[in-house]
């Protein structure tokens, strides 16, 4: 399967004074190829009004071939130029393993061109561009020749791997792209957590409210510090690229809630009895207690939701009374 231009009209010799329709790539192939290239320079011109700027542009000699990246501007929230491959080559002089390559290279262009945007998208274009003209001069200095075999199968191999170099740097650009608006989902969080820790110290008592707010902030901020931590020693945090950007946005944000839920939950559990935690005496010690507390709970809220399922009525003993299960269970 070749990915074709589609050639929406055939344009006919016309004067060079008449207007021209819109062209394919297949009508710039046969307008390069021709002697001396008369229409070339108006189908061309033609071609830029209809589907943008054409910043990088390869043609084949010796068989009907071209590759073209154009750039056009998109209009929306920030306006900016989209960076797209256009290509068309005669499938009867390639191979099962050329259309292959090439294949996977449109599909790393058009899967990776949704998620990234600007100098990114364009390296990842530019890139694929690149590796695809390679392929096709090989392609087209090899026509009618007993060598071709050999020399597609070795040029195939060495673009397939750097396709796959590609796509993986695409993929990193785009997680980067995705942590960018998580972290901004953060920053949300943190307006979210400010509003309801100070709804809770005006709604409840004076010692109580005082505490509770401080966990909230506490373990808002260990959910913070956590995200930082993993961030600094190069791990990534978990961000889905099949998400829409609203959603990764509202990831960041849950995240902090639920640490500063957590660090609220962890006061109240305390308060209650239900965790088998001594409190201090009362005084200043009794508010960094429940500070550090409440900062873990954010910082590792797997650990604090495990924490908190063992306080439930009966874990214990249903953890006790449950038989470990051999062969035989």
């Amino acid at each position: 399967m070749v990915i074709n231009a589609r050639k929406i009209t055939a344009v006919a010799d016309s004067e060079a004074d008449e207007p021209v329709a819109c062209p394919c790539v297949h009508d710039l192939i046969e307008a390069y190829q021709e002697k001396g290239r008369p229409r070339f320079a108006r189908l061309r011109a033609a071609y830029e009004a209809n589907q943008g700027k054409i910043v990088e542009e390869y043609y084949a000699t010796h068989f009907q071939a071209a590759l073209l990246v154009v750039a056009k501007e998109q209009n929306g929230e920030v306006k900016r130029a989209v960076y797209k491959l256009r290509q068309y080559y005669d499938a009867v002089q390639s191979t099962a393993e050329f259309d292959d390559v090439f294949r996977s290279a449109r599909r790393v262009e058009r899967k990776y061109s949704v998620l990234l945007g600007g100098q990114p998208q364009e390296i990842l274009v530019q890139g694929i561009y690149t590796e695809a003209v390679a392929l096709l001069s090989v392609l087209d200095a090899m026509v009618g020749s007993e060598q071709k075999g050999a020399r597609l199968t070795a040029a195939v191999a060495s673009a397939r791997k750097e396709i796959r170099q590609i796509e993986q740097n695409a993929r990193d650009a785009a997680l980067d792209r995705a942590l960018v608006r998580y972290l901004g989902g953060l920053a949300v969080g943190v307006v979210v957590a400010a509003a309801v820790a100070i709804a809770v110290h005006s709604l409840l008592k004076v010692e109580i409210g005082s505490h509770l707010v401080i966990c909230v902030v506490a373990g808002a901020i260990g959910a913070i510090v956590s995200v930082m931590t993993r961030t600094a020693n190069r791990q990534r945090v978990r961000v889905s690229l099949d998400q829409g950007w609203l959603v990764v946005i509202l990831s960041g944000c849950f995240r902090l809630i639920i640490g500063a839920v957590f660090g609220a939950a962890m006061f109240v559990l305390v308060r209650a009895g239900l965790l088998p935690l001594a409190v201090p005496v009362p005084g200043e010690q009794v508010t960094l207690f429940f500070a550090g507390l409440a900062f873990l709970a954010g910082f590792s809220e797997r650990r604090a939701q495990d924490t908190i399922v063992r306080t439930l009525p009966g874990a214990v003993e249903q953890n006790v009374a449950e038989p470990a299960r051999g062969k035989d269970g």
